[in-house]
């Protein structure tokens, strides 16, 4: 298979809908796939060709790298089966590594840095060509519990995939539907958890999961000695979102350690609300397993939505922020919203009526803006890793490093190269 420059590798973000907190307990969880995106442009320069560099403007890091620097085989690697990721992260490799991250100081710079490299020395070989730069251009906020680091982590695996020849080219196109897991997906799946085990050190696994096969996952812990269970939900619904940014910081752990004295001084109260908690995760996923969402089903859904804020309220995790988000949110009747993911900040979902005013939309926006909160529309449940090779000039002129960088707003990104607009991005 011959690689065809310049490409692009998107991936989505998540979403967590329903059974976050309780799932450290194991209860069930469901997450499903954002239309906000990761892409990542791959281009080829011959004048630069001593080089590896990546472009992540978002975060505001570059970085190059001499090709003969990184430790890679010295053979290609498409000579034998595609590669299977050891359990956890190569030690050798890791310490080969080191000295090419030393100079890197920022935490967000470094894990981005750390899974490129990683990936990259995994997957790619010596007679991988010089003189690619990878650019990576992001519609989801970064480290807002979005799932951003697995979006790009899936979008490197991918990448490294198709350019090490471990994977056929992409097929599939937006309008089809996908009844399975292909050799391909489950390839970058693991690979991207990888990448995953670079930046957070231990990951469910379920973030990367989502943005490599897309729609939507139940996940449930099953105990330290027995795997997780996770069943796809590929082809969700429609439904239609407003996620809501608080820009208020938190850390995951003190949350989660929170939750856990809880547990430990009420147990019995806290059981029941766990328990509430996975009825509401169980029903909400019957329902979303049905090709479409009737009159009746919406309401039940945004019911279980208003009821597992609640819940998630009386475990202490909720915040002011996504307290005065929810209750703009019910003054103007758009929906039924609650916090996703830690809580403490973060982020609110809304899960929006149907048939709302745009005036509606600018009413809410503006009380939003005035508290410093950020708010998107977007779509759950779409589809997961994709590729775009075209040959359409219009598009090419786009594909290059300048006017990548030069994107100024998601809507441009989304516009000029985004899965929504473009009929020659295909999936896996």
């Amino acid at each position: 298979m011959t690689v065809q420059f310049p490409f692009v590798t998107s991936a989505p973000g998540k979403v967590i809908i329903f059974g976050e907190h309780a799932a450290v307990y194991n209860r069930p969880a469901i997450a499903a796939a954002l239309s906000l995106r990761t892409y990542l442009l791959v281009t080829k320069d011959d004048s630069k060709s001593e080089y590896i560099l990546l472009e992540f403007p978002d975060i505001n890091f570059r970085c190059h790298w001499k090709k003969t620097e990184l430790p890679l085989h010295p053979i290609h690697p498409s000579d034998t089966n595609p590669p299977v990721p050891p359990s956890e992260l190569d030690p050798e490799l890791i310490n080969d590594l080191g000295p090419l991250l030393s100079a890197i100081d920022s935490p967000l710079h470094y894990g981005a840095a750390y899974a490129f490299l990683y990936l990259f020395s995994s997957l790619c070989s010596r007679s991988t060509p010089g003189g690619l730069t990878f650019t990576m251009r992001s519609t989801l906020p970064i480290g807002a519990g979005l799932g951003s680091s697995a979006s790009m982590s899936v979008c490197l695996a991918a990448a490294f995939g198709y350019i090490g020849g471990h994977i056929k080219e992409a097929t599939i196109c937006q309008e089809s539907k996908i009844a399975h897991d292909s050799d391909e997906c489950v390839f970058i799946d693991r690979w991207a958890f990888m990448g995953e085990k670079c930046i957070h050190g231990n990951p469910s696994g379920i973030d990367n999961a989502v943005a490599t096969h897309g729609g939507a996952v139940m996940f449930q812990r099953m105990g330290n000695t027995l795997p997780s269970v996770r069943t796809a939900m590929r082809n969700l619904p429609p439904m239609h979102l407003l996620l809501t940014n608080t820009k208020t910081s938190r850390r995951t752990a003190t949350l989660v350690a929170g939750v856990s004295k809880l547990v430990t001084d009420y147990p019995k109260s806290t059981a029941h609300i766990l328990d509430a908690m996975e009825a509401i995760a169980r029903e909400a996923y019957n329902l979303m397993l049905r090709p479409f969402l009737d009159e009746t089903s919406k309401r039940k859904l945004l019911n279980l939505i208003r009821i597992n804020h609640g819940l998630l309220v009386s475990l202490g995790v909720s915040h002011p922020n996504l307290e005065r988000i929810k209750l703009y949110c019910d003054e103007m009747n758009v929906g039924e919203t609650k916090l996703t993911g830690a809580g403490g900040g973060g982020c609110a979902i809304t899960l929006l009526r149907d048939n709302l005013k745009p005036d509606v939309f600018e009413k809410l926006d503006k009380k939003f803006c005035e508290h410093g909160f950020e708010s998107f529309r977007a779509t759950l449940g779409g589809k997961g890793v994709g590729i775009l090779i075209s040959n359409d000039e219009n598009v090419l002129d786009k594909l290059n490093v300048p006017s990548f960088v030069g994107f100024n707003s998601r809507d441009e990104i989304e516009t000029y190269v985004g899965c929504s607009s473009l009929e020659d991005w295909r999936y896996w």
